[in-house]
């Protein structure tokens, strides 16, 4: 068997085991050819950008998936129309369901204590398999247009429980997005 030393000598041989016609590469000469406009990149769907009004559903809500994750962060912010409320992950957003109910009361796992916060409704998050990480927030009081108050409610044998009080009943916009892993809500305010 011939010793083959060069990768376009493998090349050549191939293409011509294969019946293709072989050619002999050619030197590159450099020419300046005028390239197309490029342009940026943009995201599958931007943090900043406000869920159409078709796009908002007043019934409980469920998804994600099944790996276990922790929570890292939690924020929340009025935004022009809604107002949002992110939980970010250190993995992927794990499976979550979330329930409305017409009152801001609440119980806390494991103590079974009774909890109010500011609002006249509210929902209830369930994250499972998730944890709380050690530097994620356990309460917010945001006071926006609808979402009011924030707490943390449970964190027991892989279910976490997230309790939002909201200034009255409201519908929401869920979005999960990645990079890093979030879980995106959204409450409907105002016309």
């Amino acid at each position: 068997m011939t010793q083959i030393r060069s990768l376009s000598g493998i090349l050549l041989l191939l293409a011509a085991a294969c019946g293709n016609p072989v050619t002999t590469p050619r030197a590159a000469t450099a020419t300046t050819v005028p390239s197309p406009p490029v342009a940026a990149a943009s995201p599958a769907l931007s943090v900043s950008a406000s869920p159409s009004p078709q796009s908002y559903t007043c019934t409980d809500m469920s998804g994600g998936g099944g790996a276990r994750a922790n929570v890292v962060a939690v924020r929340a912010a009025a935004q022009d129309g809604f107002d949002r409320w992110v939980l970010e992950f250190d993995g992927p957003v794990p499976g979550y369901t979330i329930t409305r109910q017409a009152n801001a009361s609440f119980t806390e796992d494991a103590s079974g204590r009774s909890v109010t916060l500011d609002g006249a409704a509210g929902v209830v998050l369930r994250l499972q398999p998730a944890s709380s990480g050690a530097q994620a927030p356990r309460a917010m009081s945001p006071r926006e247009t609808e979402l009011r108050d924030l707490r943390q409610v449970g964190d027991f044998e892989g279910v976490v429980h997230w309790a939002a009080g909201l200034a009255a009943p409201a519908c929401m916009h869920v979005t999960t997005l990645d990079g890093p892993p979030r879980l995106v809500i959204d409450f409907k305010t105002g016309a």
